[in-house]
């Protein structure tokens, strides 16, 4: 009768959570793709970075994850440059250390944000664009580099 009930336990709770995990791995990050999300391209290497894009299967959300070695002071030259690139505002610096704005492309909306750790000389960029509420596991990326990984905007 144990056996039945812990089977049947494994079945209602594990095989749901087996279904969430299809992780994504890179030298800098880990993230786990929720079931309607798939990796487009990558783990692509250009130079020492990590190029990764995201995309949610219903063509609603899409991200794209830039990660490697930098300089200090890069992320906010990255946030600059990619904002003038997508036709965005100009970056703010939050509290957090995140650089962030906001941009739209043809009526379609994005936010795109920059990190830095300066003391592992490590850059990571991120955007999103879609439907933002989707793109949100994002924001539970983990790695050893703490300050490298992205913190939720408050509002886009």
């Amino acid at each position: 009768m144990w056996r039945k009930l812990f089977c049947s336990l494994v079945l209602t709770v594990v095989l749901p959570l087996a279904a969430w995990a299809a992780p994504l791995t890179t030298p800098y990050y880990s993230l786990d793709l929720p079931p309607d999300w798939v990796v487009v391209s990558g783990p692509v290497k250009l130079q020492d970075a990590v190029q990764v894009l995201l995309g949610q299967k219903d063509h609603k959300a899409s991200a794209l994850i830039i990660a490697g070695p930098a300089q200090p002071g890069e992320a906010e030259q990255a946030a600059r440059a990619n904002a003038q690139r997508l036709g965005g505002g100009k970056p703010v610096l939050r509290a957090s250390g995140q650089w962030e704005f906001a941009f739209t492309q043809e009526g379609v909306t994005g936010l795109g944000l920059a990190r830095e750790d300066p003391a592992a000389g490590l850059l990571l960029l991120l955007v999103v664009s879609g439907d933002l509420p989707r793109a949100d596991f994002v924001y539970r990326m983990r790695g050893p580099h703490k300050t490298l990984l992205p913190v939720k905007p408050a509002k886009p």
